[in-house]
């Protein structure tokens, strides 16, 4: 059914096949609606069984460029890292989500992370093993994906199609974010509506009923893209890790133990956020509330 579909919408048939344990990558050359290469995943569903399954299982898909006889392999080899990440996690890739490589996608790429929508012509089909989704692997900048998360990842990525047609991804590109309508339509939406980021899982995050909180650089840039973006608009937002959480909230009262630390998300802490914090590690104090926080290298 997956594979008679993916001819029925392309006209592409015949794929190249990567071959990854028991997954297989698909690469099909497509004309329409402009000359393309298409990967996707065979084998992150239930593609060999007849027993149906309940909710909705997924196949990954990405474009690129096709610009060479034989497919690229390191599209093939980007989407078997998501198919392992999501084995080994347990946590399925969904549109609306994001992923940060480990490394650019090759060694002169621009291209290090990647945001999902559903597939704009594959869709979601209902074969006999149950609903599939096709859900789009569309690469980004390391900025790109700064805008994003300030903003609205489905949405920024709507944008980025407007810009790059099918949003097919070159790994040597140049930024979206250089063409000045692009960064007036991200800017607006960062500025209008805030991020649509609620909760970030931190690597390293623990707490104590001190107000004493550890974290890694990365959440360390997530509180600070809340601070901006995200809190100013009256929302909620949360720091989760695998055995602690911070919660900031517009009328939350301080709160400390153990498990977690919950903060009054007011105008002075906002404003102590953006002007004192820093990703960079080290220890902060804050004037705002009784908190000191341990910004940690987790290489280290």
């Amino acid at each position: 059914a997956i594979l008679d579909h993916i001819t029925a919408l392309t006209g592409a048939e015949e794929p190249f096949v990567f071959h990854y344990d028991e997954l297989e990558v698909l690469a099909y050359h497509v004309e329409d609606p402009l000359p393309h290469t298409l990967y996707v995943t065979f084998g992150l569903s239930r593609v060999r069984t007849s027993v149906p399954s309940a909710g909705t299982q997924t196949e990954l898909t990405l474009r690129t460029s096709a610009d060479t006889p034989v497919p690229y392999e390191w599209p093939a080899l980007q989407l078997a890292t998501m198919v392992r990440r999501v084995r080994r996690t347990g946590n399925e890739i969904a549109p609306g989500h994001h992923m940060r490589m480990r490394s650019p996608v090759t060694d002169d790429a621009a291209l290090e992370a990647f945001t999902f929508v559903t597939d704009p012509v594959l869709g979601v089909i209902d074969p006999p093993t149950g609903i599939v989704r096709f859900t789009y692997a569309v690469g980004l900048t390391a900025r790109e994906l700064e805008a994003a998360l300030s903003w609205d990842p489905m949405r920024f990525t709507g944008v980025l199609g407007d810009a790059i047609p099918l949003g097919i991804s070159a790994p040597a590109r140049d930024d979206v974010l250089d063409n000045s309508q692009v960064r007036a339509r991200v800017e607006e939406g960062m500025r209008e509506e805030g991020s649509s980021i609620s909760a970030v899982h931190a690597k390293l995050l623990s707490v104590e009923e001190t107000g004493r909180i550890d974290m890694d650089v990365r959440a360390a840039e997530a509180l600070i893209r809340a601070a901006r973006y995200r809190l100013p608009h009256g929302r909620t937002f949360a720091l989760v890790g695998e055995n602690a959480w911070v919660y900031l909230h517009p009328d939350g009262p301080f709160e400390a133990d153990a498990e977690h630390v919950q903060l009054e998300a007011n105008s002075e802490l906002m404003n102590e956020l953006k002007a004192t914090f820093d990703p960079t590690p080290g220890v902060y104090r804050f004037s705002s509330a009784p908190v000191t926080i341990h910004v940690v290298d987790e290489r280290t």
